[in-house]
């Protein structure tokens, strides 16, 4: 938003630099109000000093793992969920396509929701959050049956017969 209030004002250091504030809030805010003024005399010295005082959020950018750590919590819907998920994979560095972050976020879930969506063929996101709201819904009425025990108790194959 900065950037495109400030983009004809592009060569006027002083205009960039005041109204810089006007971007910050919170602890950013409170940074710049107690900067010196004579360490700061042109645009790209508040630049160089902002990357160095907040280079820190680069370093520490979610990444693929951290992603495919994050569980559902039994208090939250599946929105909020997928919503707190997609708000985190938009910051993975490098950045991942739409198509690689349904399927992460397809492949990590439990069940029942992996059950109903492993299927799903869209590559939208927002398709895969109406969906499992559909099958939160489905659980809560009862049309979706789900046992907690069934899906945790390991499977027994008789590996003679290949079943």
């Amino acid at each position: 938003m900065y950037y495109r209030k400030m983009v004809a004002y592009v060569y006027d250091d002083k205009l960039l630099i005041h109204f810089f504030q006007d971007s910050l809030v919170g602890v950013a805010l409170s940074w710049y109000t107690h900067l010196k003024a004579s360490h700061i005399r042109s645009w790209m010295d508040l630049v160089d000093a902002f990357l160095k005082q907040y280079k820190y959020n680069m370093d520490i950018a979610p990444d693929w793992l951290q992603l495919q750590n994050m569980a559902k919590k039994d208090a939250e819907s599946f929105k909020e969920y997928a919503q707190q998920w997609r708000e985190l994979a938009s910051q993975v560095e490098p950045p991942l396509h739409d198509k690689e972050m349904v399927e992460m976020f397809v492949n990590m879930l439990q069940p029942p929701f992996y059950e109903h969506m492993v299927g799903n063929v869209s590559s939208n996101f927002a398709d895969i959050i109406i969906i499992g709201d559909r099958i939160e819904i489905g659980l809560k009425n009862g049309k979706i049956a789900y046992s907690l025990l069934a899906a945790t108790t390991p499977k027994k194959f008789d590996f003679s017969l290949g079943k």
